[in-house]
């Protein structure tokens, strides 16, 4: 039997919970965030002067379209807005948001706990590095060793010069085609997850192969795939034999981007993004495969555009929207649950005492 008082407990932002007070939890979504490293301009370059616009109910339009290229759009810190939209969520019965805005996005330990003690919304609070994008230059000089000590300190100490404790490893960025530097982040990544416990997200980069690249790479560093969550799933796997192959490795599928209106992916404009019902499509045939354990859902909201105070669907989307759809479509009530009841999820075994855009080809 472990030692450790917090064997067996959900690391937030205000310290160790037990699993139980998790409740209906979004698994991928970003309270805080700086996004600008992935500011592009938009598709018709005519259109350039509009990136410097604030967002109005006279640009929304094109912003829903164009989200990647305001740059208001790709920021939000303001603690007051977060709690309102956090309310929201909290009204239609959530209780837990697993923050996965980590090191390269503006990550904010201190608002995201002063927000957490507001709202009465359990946070938890990522580590890990984004993609090399939005990473300073040299930031992997030190190798995996610097790249490891970093995560651990986040997950044992505290992020940056704070106590307040990150509870998952994510997301870790990965870009298509693979950078050696984020190969590093990952291996980095996987180490302090074979130590900890802490559960593994990861963003994959845009192409369908992705996922099963990473997942071999990291079974081979010896990541445990039951306690892995592939992210994005939704916008990246289109071929239902790639899907149930990815599947079929035993990680978690994260369809994190409901409610994203537009088809249009500006990181990587030769595909789109599905719609909601292509989602639903998504979780009918891994149901029908037997993978209705294995189904995470969050809303990935990173930008403005998608919070209620600029027009958008909020954090209480999921709740209030697409259950009630699934519900219509036959899915049934044990099967919804599993999806957004997924405490046992974020629980840490740590035995540790102290615990797109065409930038270069890529596509994240």
């Amino acid at each position: 039997m472990s030692n450790n008082e917090n064997f067996g407990k959900v690391m937030t932002v205000l310290g160790p919970i037990d699993p139980i007070e998790i409740g209906i939890t979004s698994t991928h979504d970003h309270i805080l965030i700086n996004f600008e490293a992935i500011l592009t301009e938009p598709l018709n370059p005519k259109e350039k002067s509009m990136m410097n616009k604030k967002l109005s109910l006279e640009n929304m339009g094109w912003i829903r379209f164009n989200w990647a290229s305001s740059k208001d759009n790709l920021v939000y810190d303001d603690e007051n807005l977060a709690c309102n939209e956090l309310k929201y969520f909290k009204n239609a019965g959530g209780k837990t948001i697993v923050d996965v805005t980590n090191i390269g996005l503006g990550r904010n330990p201190i608002k995201l706990q002063s927000i957490s003690k507001k709202t009465g919304v359990n946070i938890v609070m990522g580590t890990g590095y984004y993609v090399e994008l939005a990473q300073n230059k040299g930031y992997a000089k030190d190798g995996i060793e610097g790249l490891y000590e970093n995560i651990i300190n986040d997950i044992k100490i505290g992020v940056d010069s704070s106590t307040v404790k990150s509870g998952i490893i994510g997301e870790v960025g990965c870009s298509w085609p693979w950078t050696e530097n984020e190969k590093l982040s990952m291996e980095a990544s996987v180490l302090a997850h074979k130590e900890t416990g802490l559960p593994l997200l990861i963003h994959p980069g845009r192409n369908q192969i992705a996922p099963l690249e990473i997942i071999k790479y990291i079974d081979e560093l010896g990541a445990n795939l039951d306690n892995v969550v592939m992210g994005h799933i939704d916008r990246t796997i289109f071929d239902n034999n790639i899907l149930k192959e990815t599947a079929d490795t035993g990680v978690y599928l994260n369809l994190d981007l409901w409610g994203h209106d537009s088809p249009f992916y500006p990181l990587a404009p030769e595909t789109y993004m599905p719609g909601d019902h292509e989602r639903i499509n998504m979780i009918e045939f891994l149901i029908h495969k037997g993978f209705e354990d294995k189904i995470l859902l969050a809303h990935d909201i990173c930008t403005k555009h998608r919070l209620k105070e600029f027009g958008g669907h909020g954090f209480d989307h999921i709740i209030n929207h697409v259950i009630p759809w699934m519900k219509a479509r036959k899915i049934d009530k044990e099967n919804i649950t599993k999806m957004v009841g997924t405490c046992l999820l974020y629980t840490s075994d740590a035995a540790d005492e102290g615990l797109g855009v065409d930038l270069g080809g890529r596509r994240i």
